[in-house]
């Protein structure tokens, strides 16, 4: 299915709906609608913007549903092209929402625009982000206007619990942190399918990005993807771009792609030291935008910082920044 293509239904009470975001990459977020015999569920719900809202609800009408008729709407994970139409929805049609019982310590965090600013500067300065892109690398500028304020889930999950669609049909929560610390994938006990939120894409990896709660980001991605693909799957729908036809193979795909990452960055850093900076520099392409250095520079880190843990290199701290060490 096409990024522009409308709503579609999939069978088995499966339907897909596409939704436009602001972003040059990833152009739009799948939203899925889920039915029981007398309950709707839908997965994710896009920014909170006049178009993610034109095509979310123009496409429930398509489908011959309405936004009232859905019990229940279970984020995947907080991102905003995956939550931040969640308070509209949650207020105005009085949709539960599910999401897994890390958010309940995450949801303040994501609505902390200083804070966030904060921990940016932080990692620029700790990661020896260069004067020269300094200013640019920090300026955040202000909230967009699709990203609101959200509200705590009204359901906490974790590993393992069954999340119902009526009264005859439920998604079992299979819980893959890595590219989001709350990031959970769906199981759909008609069918065995698997709803993968951001865990596992078809064209391209997931961001897997240092965040300063959880030492070993990447550790935990890693774990997840060889948790999904022990499930043997096929058919997988993914949260941005085509349905997957073989879900568990491309878990290994991913596997495969970081760990020459892993080996690649292990071979940059010198004997004497290297910053995270001077590794993104040689393993990311040229030129990025601020925004994509910022993300790059996260996925950087996260990476570095697995090979310490795993004992593969060593790390120095001096003045505030940080060096690896081969």
């Amino acid at each position: 299915m096409s990024e522009t293509s409308p709503a579609v239904g999939l069978g088995q009470g499966i339907s897909l709906i596409n939704l436009p975001l602001p972003f040059h990459s990833p152009r739009s977020v799948n939203a899925y609608v889920v039915e029981g015999s007398d309950g709707l569920l839908l997965i994710d719900c896009g920014v909170d913007s006049p178009e993610c809202r034109q095509a979310l609800f123009g496409g429930l009408d398509q489908l011959g549903y309405s936004p009232p008729a859905i019990d229940t709407l279970v984020v995947s994970h907080l991102h905003p092209d995956h939550v931040g139409m969640s308070s509209h929805l949650t207020s105005t049609y009085g949709m539960r929402l599910v999401m897994h019982q890390r958010a309940a310590k995450l949801v303040d965090r994501y609505n902390d625009s200083a804070g966030f600013a904060q921990r940016t500067h932080d990692l620029a300065v700790r990661h020896a982000v260069p004067l020269s892109s300094f200013d640019d690398f920090v300026d955040l500028g202000p909230r967009p206007d699709w990203m609101p304020n959200i509200e705590q889930p009204d359901q906490l999950v974790e590993e393992g619990d069954a999340i119902a669609v009526g009264s005859d049909r439920e998604l079992e929560v299979i819980f893959t942190p890595g590219h989001e610390p709350a990031h959970i994938c769906l199981r759909d006990s008609r069918t065995g399918r698997l709803f993968a939120g951001d865990h596992i894409l078809p064209r391209i990896t997931p961001l897997v990005a240092y965040d300063e709660l959880f030492p070993d980001v990447l550790g935990e991605f890693l774990e997840s993807l060889r948790k999904i693909e022990k499930l043997g799957l096929t058919t997988t729908y993914p949260a941005h771009g085509d349905v997957l036809p073989q879900g568990s193979a491309r878990a290994d795909q991913i596997q495969l792609h970081h760990e020459r990452r892993l080996a690649n960055m292990r071979d940059v850093v010198k004997p004497l030291g290297t910053s995270a900076w001077e590794v993104m520099e040689q393993v990311f392409r040229p030129n990025l935008s601020p925004m994509d250095q910022r993300l790059a520079l996260r996925e950087t880190v996260a990476h570095l910082e697995h090979l310490v843990l795993t004992g593969r290199l060593r790390s120095d701290e001096e003045n505030q920044r940080l060096s690896y060490l081969g």
